[in-house]
């Protein structure tokens, strides 16, 4: 048996050249910025989102808030609890409850306003005025807070004569990805437990 003194041939082992390594990377770069384009859009899809979210449910607060502490005024008194000379204009209303059966009206949520601070047309937010602890924001980005006081039958009337009340709150809503710029018409109409009519009653 004849041994072959002959050395195995090596094979030719050659990397990536230089225009196949440009070529990878130039499509590897336009991949990642498809990518991070499309990942930036949707997170500002996101915040604009959430920015509307929050704006609609701020006011749907607010509005909770109002509807029952407009519907509670007069408690513990002879009227309907609204305070007619700060209730004159339709962005505002102060309301009066004696929620304790005291001799006074000085204590906390007994003496509460509510008042749209928006300027020149714009939006702005809506206060809680509460005269024995102070002020706080309810909502933001509201574009308009109107009252309408009615009587039972739902034709208007006077502050002092209300039976109803009714808050038209405007919601600024910015605009989304394919959204324009909106405003949203939250409605709530209240009953006063203290109305001209209810007292005749009892």
């Amino acid at each position: 048996m004849e041994v072959s003194n002959k050395k195995p041939s090596r094979i030719s082992e050659a990397g990536f050249s230089l225009l196949e390594l440009t070529i990878a990377m130039g499509i590897t770069l336009a991949v990642m910025a498809a990518a991070t384009t499309l990942l930036a859009t949707s997170l500002r899809t996101r915040s604009r989102e959430n920015t509307r979210s929050e704006a609609l449910a701020s006011a749907q607060r607010a509005l909770n808030i109002m509807t029952r502490e407009i519907g509670n005024s007069g408690y513990g008194l002879t009227d309907n609890g609204i305070v007619s000379a700060d209730s004159a204009v339709p962005s505002s209303i102060r309301v009066r409850a004696n929620l304790n059966n005291d001799t006074d009206l000085s204590d906390t949520d007994e003496d509460v306003r509510f008042v749209f601070q928006g300027v020149n047309g714009g939006s702005g937010p809506i206060v809680r005025v509460d005269n024995a602890v102070g002020s706080v924001v309810l909502a933001t980005n509201i574009n308009g807070l109107t009252i309408t006081y009615l009587d039972m039958s739902g034709t208007g009337a006077t502050a002092a004569t209300a039976e109803r009340v009714t808050i038209d709150v405007l919601v600024d809503l910015p605009a989304g990805l394919q959204q324009p710029h909106s405003v949203v018409h939250l409605v709530s109409d209240v009953a006063l437990r203290n109305g001209p009519s209810t007292l005749q009653q009892f």
